[in-house]
């Protein structure tokens, strides 16, 4: 099929995106323009490109920013300073301090810290965006969700493993023999298996054979011995955390040549933040390759944080994808911009969400 090339229309609708007749212009809005008069280094792109935003407006906020390594040395006790710690930014021993208690008050003040929920911010969350380099202002795509989980899993420990478990460590002390800890197993077993003392050996000798490579299991051994079985007391137990990802679709339609343009930088300017940096401009020696850009979202309300959708951590673009054809057809304008473009996105956060992220001003329905 030939190439479609037609001219730009001036819709004042797209994609169910009203812009605002009246109002004031985004520039005045946000702080991505103030900052970049202040610093003409940061770029500031919208879509659509005469977008306006008054105090009803709704629209997705991102500032990219260049990605702060959380950092691993801490300091040795006894200097003057503990540096590059992800949550103090220094730490200074007093004139007639001793080492001793300088380590002391570090100590209870990371613990003060730790019990204040404030270490929960790792390092890699306290990427700064006070001084991004791209600001990217989009309407909120026409499907939005979040979601939250943490990681439960079912854990086992049957009474067996619980008595062996504090006799193995009195026998590690005091060099018992195998002999002995089965037999005070056996003594400290509950008043149900008194008398079970073959099965009791069956299970010790079975876990034992299995963990030379055996295929025994003691469960086996037990349940040919006594014709029963141990109560697993099983339960759902806390295993960790989770990172959230949040995947959006935006529809691009350009209406005149300055737009086609600004989309185009919106694709570039993504893309080139999402990709690692090369050794050319890290070590230049070809040894390492830096940090791709990270990114703050924010779904707002004019020029307020949104009084009701989630918030967002600071996140990496992990999948960006492209559509050229989304009307199922090529076509393009006269310069050979696609008609329609669609691009998704898929960002993951840096840190997972804990209950002390929820202790803030209380604006929507927090991450």
């Amino acid at each position: 099929m030939p190439n479609q090339s037609i001219g730009y229309n001036n819709s004042s609708t797209l994609n169910g995106f009203a812009l605002a007749s009246k109002g004031v212009s985004l520039q005045d809005t946000t702080s991505g323009e103030q900052n970049t008069r202040e610093n003409p280094k940061i770029e500031t792109l919208r879509y659509p490109y005469n977008l306006k935003i008054d105090r009803d407006t709704d629209y997705l906020d991102i500032k990219i920013s260049k990605y702060e390594p959380p950092g691993l040395t801490i300091g040795k006790p006894g200097t003057n300073e503990f540096r590059n710690f992800p949550v103090f930014e220094s730490f200074k021993k007093g004139d007639n301090e001793t080492p001793e208690a300088f380590q002391g008050r570090i100590n209870k003040e990371v613990a003060g810290k730790l019990a204040g929920g404030v270490a929960l911010s790792t390092g890699s969350s306290k990427n700064t965006f006070e001084r991004p380099h791209t600001y990217i202002c989009l309407p909120i795509p026409q499907s939005i969700s979040d979601s939250i989980s943490v990681s439960w899993g079912p854990d086992a420990l049957d009474p067996l493993a619980a008595f062996g478990t504090g006799l193995t460590a009195a026998a590690l002390d005091t060099k018992t023999s195998a002999k002995a800890i089965i037999e005070g197993l056996a003594l400290a077993a509950p008043k149900a298996l008194k008398g079970q003392t073959q099965a009791i050996i069956a299970a010790v000798s079975g876990a034992a054979y299995g963990a030379l490579g055996g295929n025994v299991s003691a469960t086996s051994l037990i349940s040919r011995a006594s014709g029963q079985v141990l109560n697993p007391n099983l339960e759902l137990l806390f295993n960790g955390v989770e990172l959230r990802s949040f995947p959006f679709t935006f529809e691009f339609i350009s209406r005149n040549k300055i737009e086609a343009q600004t989309i185009k930088k919106i694709i570039r300017s993504l893309k080139k933040s999402m990709t690692a940096k090369s050794s050319s401009t890290t070590d230049g020696l070809g040894i390492f390759i830096g940090a791709p850009d990270v990114f703050q979202l924010s779904y707002r309300r004019g020029k307020s944080p949104h009084p009701f959708l989630n918030k967002f951590k600071p996140m990496a673009l992990t999948n960006m994808q492209l559509n050229y054809t989304a009307s199922n057809t090529y076509a393009t304008y006269a310069d050979g911009t696609p008609i329609h473009i669609q691009m998704s996105l898929t960002f993951t956060e840096l840190n997972p969400v804990y209950s002390e992220d929820y202790n803030d001003d209380g604006i929507g329905v927090g991450f």
